[in-house]
């Protein structure tokens, strides 16, 4: 028999849970936040950087406190996904809505009443963000958002590097991350491009560390026609197999029995082979197998006629990268440096395709191919003795090249939890006008959870709170302060910055899910 969650049949052990779990994931936060340790049960070290991945390591006597880990950890997770970050701000958030939740129903509050109130709150300010949020306008920005995210966590050196790579690859360009076979910092800037599909099966991962499948000088297989029979690329299996090289095919419609014999193959390590399978039509019609094709030699018609024959795939259909990385949701391949001169020809040719469309649709589908194939990646080697050290320096430099994406994408807003203060005082207004009855107290819950970030991080810098937070007021938006500098700035002078696709995502995932569990009988 299953049991049956309830928040309020163990509410000290929850609330116990919920405390420890906020004591636990605020310490992380900020550019001088504190790294956990934790060891396994194979004693395994793992150092830890974000709110969802330390939740995984906790673990309470009580179901009731588990199920309420699990949630908050899915609610971050949320985040992490998709905006790259914000997953320790989600569970911070989260973990202060709950206690002032549970405030308030004690007293006898109605859930479902406040419960309202939280979602209505929740698509205000969704739309604030969407209000207040500004492009980036320069590279000055992105390496202000770069300072924020990383603080004094990672060394000076490897900062620069990383300073040196945005402005090497501007808007459209990508960081890859790699470990240097000797203990200096590296960067290389190569050609590349980057497809949003990864390997259509786990068993294919050759890196279970960062779980990913990493393949240098791969040949590349881009299918126009449908992959039915093994015997169709046997002459293919044959020609890697003699040379010792791993394949990567890329193609829609792909037998899952081939794909079942590919990772047996792949396992018994009789060859090295991945599989990319998308099942989109916005994939085809944005160009991208054709840019990839282009890129890498192969040979690709981009036809509807081939489509439905079943075919067999020769050799000199096949590509050469000079390396893969495929995640589970993105596949980035490294191609050689004479294939400049092959994307400038394609560049040319769509830009002379660019000025005859008529639609819009249409050329923002040019633009971005235009984008795709002059796009550099800069590769940078972390070099370190110390591998604890490497795959610390690695996650978080990871997670503010995430976060740069995600400001590039929707735009930025004040940093240092700055933000999070400016929002109190546009939801006092709101609510006054727009909550009824109990609803109202929800403005209260939301209003407490919101001064939580500014709070945690002016705690992790030893710095005075009450004083600063008054000056911060007194300036307004879009000041903030500067947890490193220690000083009041103007934010979008200095580029002390946050992504508002990361706190809007912080934001609604927080509040549902506080809004979920207390409404749950």
């Amino acid at each position: 028999m299953e049991n049956k969650f309830s928040l309020f049949e163990q509410l000290e052990t929850n609330l116990a849970a919920i405390n420890t779990i906020d004591d636990s994931v605020k310490i992380t936060l900020g550019p001088t936040g504190k790294t956990g340790i934790f060891m396994n049960k194979t004693n395994t070290i793992k150092f830890l950087t974000n709110g969802s991945a330390l939740l995984e390591f906790l673990d309470f006597e009580t179901e009731s406190a588990n199920v309420i880990r699990k949630l908050l950890q899915q609610a971050a997770i949320k985040t992490s996904n998709f905006s790259g970050d914000g997953s320790a701000t989600t569970t911070i958030l989260s973990c202060q809505l709950l206690k002032s939740s549970i405030r308030f129903l004690v007293n006898g509050y109605n859930p479902i009443f406040i419960g309202t109130g939280l979602t209505k709150i929740c698509y205000f300010l969704r739309e604030k963000v969407l209000e207040f949020s500004m492009p980036i306008k320069n590279i000055d920005q992105l390496t202000g958002i770069l300072k924020t995210t990383l603080g004094k966590k990672i060394n000076p050196k490897l900062f620069i590097l990383l300073k040196t790579s945005i402005s090497k690859i501007g808007r459209d360009g990508l960081i890859v991350i790699e470990e240097n076979i000797t203990e200096k910092d590296e960067l290389e800037v190569v050609q590349g491009i980057e497809i949003d599909k990864g390997f259509a099966s786990s068993y294919f991962v050759t890196d279970l560390k960062n779980f990913e499948v990493n393949y240098e000088k791969p040949y590349v297989l881009i299918l126009d026609s449908p992959l039915k029979k093994i015997n169709q690329i046997r002459e293919i299996i044959d020609f890697i197999k003699r040379n010792n090289k791993p394949l990567v095919i890329i193609g829609e419609d792909i037998n899952k029995e081939i794909i079942s014999t590919l990772v047996l193959n792949n396992m018994q390590k009789k060859f090295k082979v991945v599989i990319i399978q998308f099942s989109s039509l916005k994939f085809l019609k944005t160009g991208v197998l054709e840019d990839l094709a282009t890129l890498t030699f192969a040979k690709y018609l981009d036809t509807t006629i081939e489509k439905n024959i079943i075919k067999n795939f020769r050799v000199n259909e096949l590509g050469q990268a000079e390396k893969v990385i495929i995640r589970k949701e993105k596949s980035t391949f490294i191609i050689s440096k004479f294939s400049k001169l092959i994307a400038e020809r394609k560049i040319n040719e769509l830009n002379r395709e660019l000025i005859n469309c008529e639609t819009e649709y249409e050329k923002d589908i040019f633009r971005t191919r235009i984008a795709r194939l002059s796009g550099n990646i800069t590769k940078i080697k972390i070099g370190l003795s110390n591998q604890y050290e490497m795959d610390e320096q690695r996650k978080k430099v990871e997670s503010a090249i995430n976060t740069i994406k995600s400001t590039l994408e929707e735009g930025s807003l004040p940093g240092g939890g700055a933000f999070y203060l400016f929002l109190r005082e546009e939801l006092r207004s709101w609510a006054s006008l727009n909550l009824i009855g109990e609803e109202f107290f929800a403005a209260h819950i939301v209003s407490e959870a919101l001064i939580r970030p500014f709070i945690e991080l002016l705690t992790n810098t030893n710095s005075k709170r009450v004083f600063i937070q008054e000056d911060l007021i007194k300036l307004g938006y879009p000041f903030s302060y500067d947890l490193i500098e220690k000083k009041l700035k103007n934010t979008f002078e200095v580029g002390l910055l946050d992504s508002a696709k990361t706190i809007r995502a912080v934001l609604w995932n927080s509040i549902s899910i506080v809004s979920t569990i207390i409404t749950t009988e």
